[in-house]
């Protein structure tokens, strides 16, 4: 049993300002979380948050491939709860809470971004890989919400305030 996130967000923007707000720390944690990513095959990095009950608030990174303006993947390891998991969907609801306390477990994933040029700005796909069992697919689907709040509004929130490309 094992499932994968996949999303897509079509992007008013040109390739070069999208792999921008994906690759400098700055502007990957303006709409993300905190990071000292750097955009080269091998590069150890992390993402941090405020600790959530169940999470320390660090999730280990390592870049394993690079496509400039293209395509960037990386290892996104860390513990998995269900209060990590709504606390970086942005849910806060009795039920949720209910539903996930004690969903504990590791998270050894993969993410990867490809840029995609379209008429007038960029085609984005996003990837997380790697969500193996009962618990960790219960965590997806709680990612994939995440997910989507972070494409659909504060990226290109981001990205409207980004002055340089």
């Amino acid at each position: 049993m094992q499932r994968t996130i996949r999303l897509k967000a079509v992007l008013p923007y040109p390739p070069e300002r999208v792999w921008q707000a994906l690759t400098h720390p700055g502007l990957l944690g303006s709409w993300f979380m905190k990071n000292d990513i750097k955009p080269e095959p091998g590069h150890s990095f992390t993402f941090r948050m405020a600790p959530q009950r169940g999470w320390d608030g660090i999730t280990h990174c390592e870049v394993i491939a690079v496509e400039p303006q293209k395509l960037i993947a990386y290892t996104y390891r860390g513990e998995a709860s269900g209060e990590k998991a709504l606390a970086c969907a942005g849910i806060h609801s009795g039920t949720a809470d209910k539903i996930t306390k004690g969903i504990f477990t590791k998270l050894d994933t993969i993410v990867r971004f490809s840029l995609e040029p379209t008429c007038g700005g960029t085609l984005l796909h996003l990837e997380q890989s790697g969500y193996k069992g009962l618990k960790l697919i219960i965590i997806s689907l709680i990612m994939q919400m995440g997910w989507k709040r972070q494409l659909k509004k504060k990226l290109p929130a981001a990205l409207q305030k980004m002055t340089t490309v």
